[in-house]
């Protein structure tokens, strides 16, 4: 038999959930304020379940909603009773509740673990160290672009829109974070996005100095796919693993979720790739650079509209 105080209602929520001791029974839950347990949730009755307990430790639920409903493990519930040897689910209209005793282990403490490149995530001085190494790469990258001598107020405006880009983006994960787990983690935002844009820039140095290498150019292109399809996706894994401490599947998910506008755009941006080194078509070379978001206020000229317009203001 279950003593009442050893008996927990936990209230599934996002990012904690809630637990109310009972103490007494039986209890009435639902949205009218004279309940035992209110639950504000918009799909949950004025009174929507009432769970009593006979002398003998059974439990009894009886369900008092007319317009959700509850079940009961998965099932519809009008009335039930059982002993609880086990976590009991419950779902009253939208909302998912457990009935646990104390003596019920609870999951492992998930460990933050900080050591590695890792430590961009649970480190404010490594993830302002990694964004400044990132402004420095692209100021160094538009340093070697530029022919002449400029002033570095030139190379400064080059670099800006990274900048700005990289604390916009670390601003949009961290709200998401915050929607989430109820914290600002600013730091650990900006070392992913500072992460998301170094790291690509570093593989295709390095597949520039490959090509040359083996004089090919499949070294870059490999590199550029594994940037492309595998990267991004396998850092906002690591992020909501160490940030959100969230299970493997649950993180892969998430991670490929946000990750799919940019798959679907290099996806894209290859099959044009493809196409034009492959297939034979009569338009010109440079009406053929146009890519699948064609999205313009005026067509392109065919050859012949072009010529036209040629000799037409060649002939004014």
């Amino acid at each position: 038999m279950a003593e009442l105080a050893n008996l927990l209602f936990e209230i599934q929520m996002r990012p904690l959930n809630q637990y109310f001791r009972l103490t007494k029974f039986p209890v009435r839950i639902g949205r009218a304020l004279d309940n035992d347990i209110i639950l504000s949730d918009p799909t949950i009755s004025p009174y929507h379940l009432e769970i009593d307990q006979h002398d003998t430790g059974v439990l009894l639920f009886r369900n008092l909603s007319r317009e959700n409903g509850s079940r009961l493990n998965g099932k519809r519930l009008q009335s039930a009773s059982l002993t609880l040897t086990q976590p009991v689910n419950l779902k009253l209209g939208n909302r998912r509740i457990r009935l646990l005793t104390n003596s019920m282990q609870v999951a492992q403490t998930r460990v933050n673990n900080c050591r590695g490149w890792s430590r961009v995530f649970c480190c404010s001085f490594c993830a302002l160290s990694l964004a400044l190494i990132t402004i420095l790469a692209f100021f160094f990258e538009a340093y070697l672009q530029s022919i002449f001598t400029k002033e570095l107020v030139y190379y400064l405006s080059s670099v800006m829109p990274y900048i700005l880009g990289m604390l916009a983006l670390a601003l949009l994960i961290a709200g998401i974070s915050r929607l989430a787990n109820q914290r600002w983690e600013f730091f650990p935002a900006l070392g992913l996005v500072a992460l998301c844009m170094l790291v690509p820039h570093l593989l295709g140095e390095v597949g520039h100095a490959l090509n040359y290498l083996f004089t090919a150019n499949w070294p870059l292109d490999s590199l550029l796919l594994l940037s492309n399809f595998l990267l991004i996706p396998l850092l906002f894994y690591s992020y909501i693993r160490m940030i959100h401490h969230a299970e493997h599947w649950s993180a892969f998910g998430v991670a490929l979720l946000f990750s799919a506008p940019l798959l679907v755009y290099q996806a894209m941006d290859l099959t044009d790739q493809w196409t034009l080194g492959h297939e034979f078509t009569g338009q010109a070379e440079f009406n053929r650079n146009l890519s699948a978001w064609d999205l313009r206020l005026k067509p392109t000229l065919n050859v012949d509209e072009y010529f036209a317009a040629i000799e037409k203001q060649l002939g004014s």
